[in-house]
């Protein structure tokens, strides 16, 4: 635990810890906000691992699998529980949370299949869609549970789906990183 890289993603841990717990108590924008960071800090404890080329094999596959549980917390149970918070744990809810935590849960597991190529979508987008629905609520009204629902399942599909989507590099990721910290601005000045 005393490797840079591995602290990082244990604050990443934290802030998805946190915004199950901010969940729990409705409050959604600020909860979105948390998981938006831990996705930044997701990103930045992977720009800290690459770069640290002297760590031994056994750091990395234990900081390669401290990750994915991390991002399993922000990115599965984290909008899964959000969702079944906005839809009072309605029956619809559970099923369409039960398919986002398994599709995320599949979507990590490959990350430890020897030569499998990367699939689908990032979960990355599904939450920074996730908040920019959110913001777009007072719109939704009373439908809005069930907007995110149906954005949810097709971002499920789109996470596991039999393509290769590029890892953000470069400029791409540094336009991510701003439209996430733009996100949680807004989200945290939403009440």
């Amino acid at each position: 635990m005393l490797d840079l890289p591995n602290a990082v993603t244990l604050s990443g841990l934290a802030a998805g810890l946190w915004a199950l717990g901010l969940v729990v108590q409705a409050q959604f924008g600020a909860a979105l906000a948390l998981a938006l960071i831990a996705i930044v800090i997701d990103q930045l404890d992977g720009y800290l691992a690459v770069r640290r080329p002297q760590r031994s094999p056994a750091i990395q596959a234990f900081g390669a699998h401290l990750d994915c549980y991390a991002d399993f917390v922000s990115k599965g149970i984290f909008p899964a529980l959000m969702l079944l918070g906005l839809g009072s744990f309605g029956a619809p809810f559970w099923a369409v949370a039960l398919l986002q935590v398994g599709a995320i849960a599949v979507r990590y597991s490959y990350e430890f299949v020897p030569h499998a190529p990367r699939r689908g979508l990032s979960p990355d987008f599904s939450l920074v869609i996730f908040g920019l629905l959110y913001l777009g609520a007072p719109l939704w009204g009373d439908s809005y549970p069930a907007i995110l629902a149906v954005a949810m399942v097709v971002l499920a599909g789109l996470n596991l789906a039999p393509f290769e989507v590029p890892k953000l590099k470069g400029p791409g990721l540094a336009a991510f990183i701003l439209l996430a910290l733009a996100l949680i601005a807004a989200l945290f000045s939403s009440g």
